[in-house]
């Protein structure tokens, strides 16, 4: 049987959500591909390439560029099934996942962040590593420290 990707949400630490057209969404970790594979390096060692991830035309696959792909089919088999029980996890996961991209993007190690903020190191890998519910007070400071804040908006 084809599956066919419809749905494609792209999350910190290389893992993608991806949907099916048969209503399945798989989370699919891309750490073992990149370790296994020489050309997944390629998501690591050029900055800002991973999050160009997007559904191949047909929705055959999700394309990187000319040379980087995965199929369907590989996503639909080694993909975990993922289920989001309402939109506040979806809004937690995004925000989460927002902030880990924030912290990267900017270069800063968790342990910088540590001392911009005050906030320990271990809590600040707990809160990027495990499925734990911030305090909205941390996460304001958190991304404060790195010039950004909150921002609420009427949902889509």
């Amino acid at each position: 049987m084809f599956h066919k990707i419809t749905s494609l949400q792209i999350k910190s630490d290389y893992l993608l959500v991806v949907g099916f057209s048969n209503n399945k969404v798989k989370l699919f970790d891309l750490k073992p591909y990149i370790e296994k594979y020489k050309p997944f390096k390629q998501l690591v060692d050029q900055p800002g390439l991973y999050e160009t991830a997007k559904i191949d035309i047909g929705g055959y696959g999700i394309v990187w560029n000319d040379e980087l792909d995965i199929s369907a089919e590989g996503i639909f088999e080694k993909g975990v099934d993922y289920c989001v029980t309402d939109k506040a996890s979806i809004i937690k996961d995004e925000l989460l996942s927002d902030y880990i991209d924030i912290r990267r993007n900017l270069h800063i190690s968790q342990k910088q962040l540590e001392n911009m903020t005050h906030i320990p190191q271990s809590c600040i890998a707990r809160l990027e590593t495990t499925n734990i519910d911030p305090k909205v007070s941390t996460l304001v400071k958190l991304l404060a420290s790195m010039g950004y804040t909150l921002k609420i908006e009427p949902l889509e």
